[in-house]
């Protein structure tokens, strides 16, 4: 079991095959920070951990006296506790943009990647889902055409939403085949794929998900 007491340094309690544990790992290696990576499932916490976080999920970080749980909240807070490289602009309205961004990709991509991922659908069910899925993505393909990354020129936490969703993709059987209509989203992906950060970011059970 997995306790916080005493613990003097920064930690990361993470699921090693989770997106949204992922999405934290990837800000964490774009910033270079130094952490301690926990892989873990909710079972194997301590009460004393489990008590702080009332919805039993991962990621949690633990920062000396500090808990935080909720993946969103916890990129948010690195990317203020470790200011450089910025991952959220400077100007209010475009941080309010980014925050709309990574709304959708909630509501929209994760929703049904969760729910197909999870098993928690019937096949009907999940069949649908995965069309649905995939329009989603087909949808959102032309948007990388315009910039090197989503909706910027600068890489940012939308990206390191949407990423590991992408990488994933092959778990749940959706096959994105590269033709003309995709192609900005399979060059999206292999910029994305091939970044340092992504690549330091990837837990063992994630490296047998998909080929670099």
């Amino acid at each position: 079991m997995i306790s916080i007491s005493k613990r003097t340094s920064m930690a990361l309690f993470s699921d090693p095959k989770d997106h949204y544990s992922h999405r934290v790992r990837i800000v964490m290696e774009e910033k270079g920070i130094s952490s301690e990576i926990i892989y873990t499932d909710v079972n194997s916490l301590e009460d004393e951990l489990l008590q702080l976080i009332p919805y039993r999920t991962l990621p949690v970080l633990v920062d000396r006296d500090v808990c935080l749980y909720d993946s969103v909240v916890l990129m948010e807070y690195l990317d203020e506790r470790f200011p450089h490289p910025p991952l959220l602009p400077v100007y209010p309205v475009s941080r309010a943009q980014i925050r709309l961004f990574i709304q959708r990709v909630e509501k929209e991509w994760s929703t049904l990647f969760d729910s197909i991922f999870n098993k928690e659908l019937s096949d009907k069910e999940e069949k649908k889902a995965r069309q649905k899925l995939r329009s989603y993505l087909l949808s959102a393909a032309p948007i990388f055409k315009e910039k090197d990354f989503f909706m910027s020129d600068d890489f940012s936490i939308v990206d390191c939403c949407i990423s590991p969703i992408l990488w994933r993709l092959p778990s749940i059987g959706i096959d994105l085949r590269e033709e003309a209509k995709t192609r900005p989203l399979h060059q999206y992906m292999k910029r994305v794929f091939t970044r340092d950060s992504f690549i330091k970011s990837l837990s063992e059970l994630e490296r047998e998900m998909r080929s670099l």
